[in-house]
């Protein structure tokens, strides 16, 4: 009999690169435990169509298709107090001027086709926090914001580079404290995903990867120092930088990130995209 095999999807941000970096040491990358770089949208795309097991993806993604899929507990990528500063709306102009701004030019809101999650809370926040007239919302690729000439939506390292070095003549808005303002709960951008079929000695590797997760959770800022070296980091992003970045990310789904996800999965559903509000089922 081959050994299990698991598939796991890695989100290719900063934001869970310790988690990653840690996990690797228990289960390195191998035939048993293979890992597949991705944007959240890649990696939601490799859920559906069953080409990974596992991954750290788009709490809209779960949201939308809970049927094909179960969730790891007590594992989350939220931002619960403060700026997440990867999730950001650049605007040529302050909010209260964005209507005048977008009936000249046409209505049209920018969004970065990696995130399923964040362009929900974008429309969510549009609509319900601030209240603004109806956008068309336009796909872009991922780090083409700063060249728009109208309001874009980035998310990871392409945004958190705008947050770090604000692009002249943009407003930078953060996601993630807007929704904080409104709601007064975290905001869970994206859950651990497994997707269901998984064979019985899978789900028995799953089980250790998970147990592993949650002590790599607990200890991965144990690895900042050699994270901070890494020449594709360093290059762009101070520790300092960076330490402050992971002050406000948060790897829990603990009541009060699960009580936000309810809470902006029903306001998905007042704006049509999506059907209802589905129940957190568990693999394990």
């Amino acid at each position: 009999m081959s050994p299990a095999r698991l598939r796991i999807g890695q989100i290719d941000y900063l934001n869970v690169l310790p988690l990653f970096h840690t996990l690797k040491r228990a289960f390195p990358p191998s035939e048993v435990v293979q890992y597949v770089l991705g944007h959240p949208s890649q990696l939601n795309a490799g859920l559906a169509d069953a080409s990974l097991d596992a991954a750290p993806a788009s709490a809209f993604e779960y949201l939308q298709h809970a049927e094909r899929y179960e969730l790891l507990p007590d594992l989350s990528i939220t931002a619960s107090h403060g700026p997440v500063q990867s999730v950001l709306l650049l605007s040529p102009v302050p909010l209260a001027e964005l209507p005048a701004f977008m009936a000249r030019t046409g209505n049209v809101v920018r969004l970065s086709a990696a995130s399923a999650s964040s362009s929900a809370l974008l429309k969510v926040l549009w609509e319900f926090a601030w209240k603004l007239p109806p956008a068309r919302w336009e796909a872009m690729e991922p780090g083409a914001g700063p060249a728009q000439d109208r309001p874009f939506m980035e998310i990871g390292n392409h945004a958190l580079r705008c947050w770090l070095e604000k692009p002249a003549g943009w407003r930078v808005i953060d996601l993630a404290q807007a929704w904080q303002d409104y709601s007064g709960l975290p905001c869970v951008f994206a859950v651990w995903i497994v997707r269901r079929g998984l064979s019985a000695s899978q789900k028995e590797l799953l089980a250790e990867v998970h147990t592993a997760l949650l002590h790599c959770k607990a200890n991965c800022t144990d690895s900042m120092d050699e994270i901070a070296t890494r020449d594709d980091l360093s290059a762009w992003i101070s520790r300092r930088a960076m330490d402050n970045y992971f002050h406000y990310l948060d790897y829990d789904l603990g009541p009060a990130a699960r009580a936000g996800l309810a809470l902006y999965a029903e306001h998905c559903v007042k704006l049509g995209l999506l059907s209802g509000v589905p129940a957190l089922k568990f693999a394990l």
